[in-house]
């Protein structure tokens, strides 16, 4: 990302005018340790343009922690359109702070520009990492600078160059098992024009070519499907080719569709649709229920449950956000431990019942995110190394 996209980005903001997905990609941007030297100059720089803004600073405390609970409420309850709004661009500037950096640093050591970063460990977000594994028994990693596979008779990435380690000749036909691992993510385009988001923490498994068939695919975890149309030839006729998603917990057939599945181990399936409709029942055919667009089917034991929601926000996770919408806070750590590769310990069980509302970054440090969650919730975490302690207030 060039210099001047960072500053584009950022005076955008200070003068309310990005998109909410410009104002994702500038949180992107903030939360890399790359661009901290520039962001302080530009902070800096704003504040010398703004004299009486440092001033009140140095003599209202008071001041600065109601601006910091109006962005925190602005957090839990985001206007459609905008993230914050402010009365000025400085109370903005501040805002920014608050928001996106000052989560763990101050305002006057943003302005004073001669002094270093903080020193502290921290963990990071995750990104683009996944192995392949054919049923020969080979395995590759795929690159972490590349964000997509399509998949084929050979094996390439979104911008055509080829997988290393899988010939050709060992791809047609056989199993394979895309698995990303926790803090993790990846995009897989299939040969039928198909796309599927992998989460963290996942695994899809799916045999590339056998044309006569339905599209099978097996998944444990958490994907995004764009399914294409598919036909096969019957005689004269041509048949419409279903498109099956096989979880422990559920069997899912549509022929055309946008749709979000979790399925990890130890949670309730989900399947929420975006657009079409789908089939679903439990594995062995019973219970057969019919999803409309933004419907979701909750899977526990042998009862499908079917409820109306607002399915955007169940893939916000591929837009690079979490979005929890009155979510316990049991599921909703699991996600954030998926993400960032970590443990989570409740130091009381009773926590895990806590319900949160609100839509976070996904590429903060988590050191970040936590201080959010702490500032809106009854609970505190300790972190300690990758084991995250949860305990109340």
């Amino acid at each position: 990302m060039q210099t001047s996209r960072f500053s584009e980005l950022f005076e955008g903001y200070l003068a309310d005018k990005l998109t909410p997905k410009e104002m994702l990609e500038l949180e992107g941007l903030i939360a890399d340790e790359n661009n901290a030297a520039q962001l302080r100059q530009l902070i800096g720089q704003e504040f010398k343009n703004e004299p009486t803004a440092v001033q009140q600073l140095d003599t209202d405390d008071n001041w600065l922690h109601g601006l910091e609970q109006k962005v925190l409420h602005t957090i839990q309850k985001p206007e459609p359109a905008k993230i914050i709004s402010f009365h000025n661009k400085w109370v903005r500037l501040v805002g920014t702070i608050v928001l996106l950096v000052g989560l763990g640093l101050t305002v006057r050591y943003l302005v004073d520009n001669d002094i270093g970063a903080p020193k502290q460990a921290t963990v990071l977000p995750g990104g683009n990492k996944a192995t392949i594994r054919l049923d020969d028994g080979t395995q590759v990693s795929l690159s972490e600078s590349q964000s997509e596979i399509v998949l084929g008779k050979q094996l390439a990435y979104a911008d055509g160059s080829l997988v290393q380690g899988i010939a050709a000749e060992n791809v047609s036909g056989r199993n394979m098992i895309i698995d990303v691992p926790k803090g993790g993510t990846y995009k897989i385009a299939l040969p039928d024009g198909s796309k599927v988001w992998l989460n963290a923490d996942s695994r899809l498994r799916y045999i590339v070519d056998r044309a006569d068939e339905a599209r099978n695919l097996e998944l444990e975890g958490e994907a995004y499907f764009e399914v294409a149309h598919r036909y096969r030839s019957k005689g004269k006729d041509k048949i419409l080719q279903p498109f099956v998603v096989r979880t422990p917990g559920q069997t899912i057939k549509v022929l055309g569709t946008s749709f979000n599945v979790t399925a990890y181990s130890g949670e309730p399936d989900r399947t929420t649709l975006i657009e079409g409709k789908v089939e679903l029942s439990l594995p062995d055919g019973a219970n057969r229920q019919y999803l409309k667009p933004n419907q979701q089917a909750l899977i526990q034991g042998r009862t499908i449950t079917i409820a109306d929601v607002e399915s955007s926000g169940f893939i916000s996770w591929k837009e690079g956000t979490f979005n929890f919408s009155d979510e316990s806070l049991d599921i909703m750590l699991n996600q954030v431990a998926r993400w960032y590769d970590i443990d989570v310990d409740f130091t009381d069980p009773s926590l895990k019942k806590l319900k949160f509302e609100g839509i976070v970054p996904r590429y903060e440090k988590l050191e970040s995110l936590l201080k959010i969650l702490e500032k809106t919730s009854d609970v505190r975490f300790e972190l300690k190394g990758r084991l995250l302690h949860v305990k109340k207030k």
